[in-house]
């Protein structure tokens, strides 16, 4: 499906996706590590926005951090490919090595996991881009304060601050499984 995938959509590039996945999969990481999920908002569905927002709570109530030391995507591979009749759905595998552990926040103790040896972790991420999705190279208008901008990664209006979610332009998260 991935070949009738290219050619529903001749600008897709499987390299790029690849990369833009591995850059989402360490925001996300990032996103829980620094409990803020500013650069990885809109590249969520609002499913996945409460999960990770769950996690974070989490740790904050708690008075932990969570640690992903010497983070390392080792490979990441395309697995399966859905054309739906209203959007495209992408299962990826994303290989990837790290320290994994939690902190307390105020002694900085280690209170769970290991912080001295990497380990190997494979997710399963799966992200969905609806068919005849908006262009990102057209003005759009803030929801907030209408406002002419450009779409930044971050997906935040540079005027307001607004969060604009992807979900009219582009691939976005919908599930996340670690094994």
């Amino acid at each position: 499906m991935l070949e009738e995938l290219k050619r529903l959509e001749p600008e897709f590039s499987e390299s790029m996706m690849l990369s833009k996945i591995d850059n989402i999969f360490i925001l996300m990481l990032n996103a829980i590590m620094f409990r803020d999920m500013a650069r990885i908002y809109s590249s969520l569905n609002e499913e996945m926005r409460k999960s990770m927002e769950t996690r974070i709570n989490f740790l904050k109530q708690n008075h932990e951090i969570q640690m992903f030391d010497e983070l390392n995507v080792k490979h990441t591979v395309i697995r399966r490919v859905e054309i739906l009749e209203d959007r495209y759905r992408m299962e990826v595998e994303v290989i990837s090595r790290y320290m994994d552990y939690r902190l307390d926040e105020n002694t900085r103790q280690v209170k769970a996991g290991d912080n001295t040896h990497r380990i190997e972790k494979n997710n399963l991420l799966v992200l969905e881009e609806k068919r005849n999705h908006k262009s990102l190279g057209l003005a759009i208008k803030c929801p907030n304060c209408g406002a002419s901008i450009n779409y930044n990664q971050s997906g935040v209006c540079e005027y307001c601050k607004a969060q604009m979610p992807k979900e009219d332009y582009d691939w976005i998260v919908t599930s996340w499984s670690e094994n």
